[in-house]
């Protein structure tokens, strides 16, 4: 189920049929913002799924713009999973910036041809299905752990309204591993140079970033028992069930070439305008303290990289 959002019927149609000779559809046309966000009743925060799978919006619209929208859709958790594509004649990098703040999950250029359309429908609903089922497993596990402490989901620390676990949680999970003496591998990744990007222009920004980056985390392959956590300050950590280096290495890999390849803007990073990672793995009893040894080796030689924690002394920590 596509949603098409554009004012020029025209150009409704003519996207609707691009797509359907690909072999996308049904589709819902809106000729408005406002249109919109009333078929996806942006205003309920709970209840069933979205029935939309993808929203292609248009930025120049009548009264509401599309940027405006999708920061009204990516503020619902309800609507979280679900991947909004720019379509504009507008280039410019403030533009693209704006947007990508918003959480658009992609950009296509208006007139779009079919390649490029049929190229990020793909793509993006490709990490829909990722990101539901990682956010089915990682319900589960939550109710799981909170029947055993006995304690609510707000209670456990998870970040308002996402559904991650936060940097209270994260701490509280990785202290129970360690009581159960718990083998497995730990990932730790961190947006470079995101301490300047969130002086310089606020929370707000920083934390939009942030949440940009989980939810490109959020829709890699996982298995049974990975939990995924936003860890504060820019950072996120995988918990990984079973004690695999090279699935952690790999994962790592995954996620640094899956954020570079989105090109989300990045307008205080000394490496460049669009956001980079660094990362440090782990395996073992200290799995959280070797992978953090890594990540912070990584940061502290220029960022962009990836380091096995095990490779890197102690006394650097």
């Amino acid at each position: 189920m596509i949603l098409i959002v554009e004012d020029i019927e025209e150009v409704r149609e003519l996207l609707a049929a691009q797509l359907n000779a690909c072999g996308y559809g049904p589709f819902i046309m809106a000729a408005s913002a406002e249109e919109a966000l009333a078929t996806l009743d942006v205003g309920r925060i709970e209840g069933e799924q979205c029935p939309v799978d993808i929203v292609l919006m248009d930025i120049m619209l009548p009264e509401m713009d599309g940027i405006t929208a999708t920061c009204l859709i990516k503020d619902n958790p309800r609507l979280a999973d679900v991947p909004v594509i720019m379509v504009s004649s507008l280039e410019d990098e403030e533009t693209l910036n704006q947007a990508f703040i918003a959480g658009a999950f992609d950009f296509v250029v208006k007139p779009a041809s079919v390649m490029a359309l049929r190229a990020r429908v793909q793509s993006a609903l490709r990490w829909r299905t990722e990101a539901r089922r990682r956010r089915a497993r990682e319900g589960e596990l939550a109710e799981l752990a909170a029947d055993r402490r006995q304690l609510s989901l707000s209670d456990a620390g998870f970040v308002a309204g996402l559904g991650w676990p936060g940097p209270a949680q994260t701490l509280q999970l990785l202290s129970e591993r360690a009581q159960r003496r718990h083998h497995g591998a730990v990932l730790m990744a961190a947006i470079d140079d995101f301490g300047r990007l969130e002086e310089v222009d606020g929370a707000d920004p920083a934390a939009a970033l942030t949440r940009r980056v989980m939810e490109l985390a959020a829709g890699l392959p996982g298995r049974i028992g990975d939990v995924l956590t936003m860890a504060g300050d820019g950072r996120l950590a995988i918990l990984f069930q079973n004690a695999d280096p090279g699935l952690a290495r790999d994962t790592a890999e995954r996620l640094v070439e899956l954020v570079g390849r989105a090109r989300i803007p990045h307008p205080r990073s000394n490496a460049g305008p669009h956001v980079t990672l660094s990362a440090g793995y782990g395996v073992g009893l200290e799995a959280a303290a070797i992978a953090r040894r890594g990540l912070d080796h990584a940061r502290a030689h220029g960022g962009g990289r990836i380091v096995d924690g095990a490779m890197v002394p102690s006394e650097e920590g």
